[in-house]
């Protein structure tokens, strides 16, 4: 006996059924574009767009096809929770300045070398 003929039917796509209806990390990783090790970092920080597993098989996690429809368009571009840009501190100039600069007192010549002394203290007194 010949098959049935289905050709209302050849224009629409088949059904998944079984585990062609499953996801597991590395063909929604396929998916998506991105590593294996990313889809386990976005579980791990439950970000928003990437709905929790609907169950384990073999020890991983696995998705139902109808659980990630749509979610190329759901997916947020960039890194999740990334800081902001950095901002350079402000210039030394901008910085209030919150007290007096310490006076160093004059180093004492123990030498006796009076011309450079001389010349200290000229420069000392048409200063002040």
């Amino acid at each position: 006996m010949l098959p049935a003929d289905r050709s209302d039917d050849s224009t629409a796509p088949p059904t998944p059924t079984g585990l062609d209806d499953l996801y597991d990390i590395a063909r929604l990783a396929e998916r998506l574009g991105v590593e294996h090790a990313t889809i386990r970092v976005w579980l791990s920080r439950k970000v928003p767009w990437l709905p929790q597993p609907d169950g384990r098989l073999n020890g991983g996690a696995v998705w139902r096809a109808t659980a990630l429809e749509g979610i190329e368009t759901r997916r947020e571009r960039g890194r999740p929770g990334r800081k902001p840009k950095f901002v350079p501190a402000p210039a030394a100039a901008e910085v209030p300045r919150t007290g007096m600069l310490p006076v160093v007192p004059p180093v004492e010549n123990g030498g006796g070398d009076d011309e450079a002394d001389h010349g200290v203290r000229e420069r000392e007194q048409r200063a002040g």
